[in-house]
């Protein structure tokens, strides 16, 4: 419970943080020379995110939320899809430069994929594969709190060894970009390997009971927190 409540804590403090410019028609992110299109994604990319993140912390909290499980998984992926799809479009013309683009393009590719093939994993009754999946999509949806923790980090350290300011500006979220997805499936992977497994995984759900619905034999996943 205790790991629940510091997830929750920095998750709403994060989302504290970053949604009032939103709300308000502001951004924090330079919007010179970018297309027509691209605020009204970058809004919409955020405010579904903030959702997927949420739903997420219910599913992380499986022990006392499992009834709300399936509900709340529907929400993440219905969630998680755009995201993506709108990570990619904005990271390719994004005001960072070309090496945050590749970043932010496969970091929304990943999310895709993992999000695609948890759902594709629950639907064959593969609780396992599901749970894997899912958790692996969920780090890269919370991967942007380590990029907002790493940022001032990195310029706090670059400009103490002296770095001139103009690389600072042109390679400096580039630098942060990539390590910060990166430490976070790295940290899921490592998770996933150590997680003592309670049940095979491939293990189909029996009876043709929905796998993610309140009362099915696979509600409870195995190890961990799943989503």
């Amino acid at each position: 419970m205790k790991k629940l409540l510091v997830g929750a804590l920095l998750v709403l403090v994060f989302l504290a943080y970053s949604l009032p410019p939103y709300l308000t028609g502001g951004s924090r992110v330079p919007l010179d020379d970018q297309p027509n299109w691209y605020y009204g994604l970058l809004v919409g990319h955020i405010l579904l995110g903030s959702v997927a993140m949420l739903a997420g912390l219910v599913q992380l909290g499986r022990r006392w939320f499992a009834k709300y499980h399936w509900i709340a998984g529907r929400i993440y992926v219905a969630c998680a899809l755009p995201v993506g799809l709108a990570a990619i479009a904005i990271g390719t013309v994004t005001p960072f430069g070309p090496v945050n683009a590749a970043s932010n393009v496969t970091l929304g590719s990943l999310m895709l994929l993992f999000t695609a093939l948890g759902v594709r994993a629950i639907v064959g009754g593969d609780v396992a594969a599901h749970r894997r999946w899912m958790l692996r999509s969920a780090a890269l949806m919370y991967s942007v709190i380590i990029n907002r923790i790493l940022g001032p980090i990195s310029f706090l350290v670059l400009d103490a060894a002296g770095v001139p300011e103009s690389f600072m500006d042109s390679w400096g979220p580039a630098i942060v970009a990539w390590p910060s997805w990166l430490i976070a499936i790295g940290f899921c992977e490592w998770w996933l390997r150590r997680t003592p497994r309670r049940r095979t995984p491939g293990t189909r759900a029996r009876n043709g009971k929905d796998p993610l619905r309140p009362g099915s034999e696979r509600v409870s996943l195995s190890g961990g927190g799943g989503i």
